[in-house]
């Protein structure tokens, strides 16, 4: 298989968890009983949607990690130092919430169902932890930071359209300062950022002409 080919999966991997990820935005306000989120989280937790759900996300999280550096040896070499630090912080994000919804699909559930820890979820002690609270925020800032200097980049380049640069621009910056704000923020900052992901995914799949073709053994 050579490079080109790899990276036209890798755009199939981006607009496909970019779907993904939109699915989960449409459904989670309407299948999840957001009015009890913050009175009591365990019930949104225990609904029979949230573990399918939960999957969801993980997998279009997943795919997108691939996604991206698909893209990103595309325009490696004109991206320079800028694109590369992006490229970096983008993909640690990506695992730093990848991580986090590993525990949405085999801590909460569990954390939820047993009366004598549900007052964790319930009173929000796991959310509020100094830990936890450190950890949200180092991923906010490496999805801000990654998502910035990787589509300054992007925009830079002539490989892909600008207009699917900013909308993950936005996407992302909507999507790393939702949990601060509402998550009606992050599902909008989700559908954004998905839309711009289907763009730049489109691209890598489209027929590339005059590039020799590097073989991966």
């Amino acid at each position: 298989m050579n490079l080109i080919q790899l990276q036209k999966l890798g755009g199939a991997s981006l607009i496909i968890g970019s779907v993904l990820m939109l699915m989960y935005s449409i459904l989670f306000p309407l299948l999840l009983p957001l009015s009890e989120m913050y009175s009591d989280y365990t019930l949104v937790v225990l609904n029979p949607n949230w573990m399918w759900l939960s999957v969801v996300v993980f997998t279009g999280i997943t795919l997108m990690i691939f996604g991206f550096i698909a893209v990103y040896s595309r325009f490696y070499v004109e991206s320079g130092i800028v694109g590369l630090l992006g490229f970096i912080f983008v993909e640690i994000a990506y695992i730093l919430q990848e991580c986090k919804v590993t525990w949405e699909i085999f801590l909460w559930p569990v954390i939820a169902s047993h009366r004598e820890s549900m007052f964790l979820l319930k009173d929000f002690i796991i959310k509020n932890s100094a830990l936890v609270t450190a950890f949200r925020v180092i991923a906010s800032i490496t999805i801000f930071l990654g998502i910035v200097l990787f589509c300054v980049a992007l925009i830079r380049s002539n490989s892909f359209p600008k207009l699917g640069s900013i909308f993950i621009f936005v996407g992302a910056f909507m999507y790393g300062l939702g949990p601060i704000l509402s998550v009606l923020v992050v599902m909008a900052g989700i559908f954004i950022l998905s839309t711009g992901c289907s763009i730049i995914g489109m691209t890598l799949i489209k027929e590339q002409i005059g590039e020799p073709e590097q073989h991966i053994s």
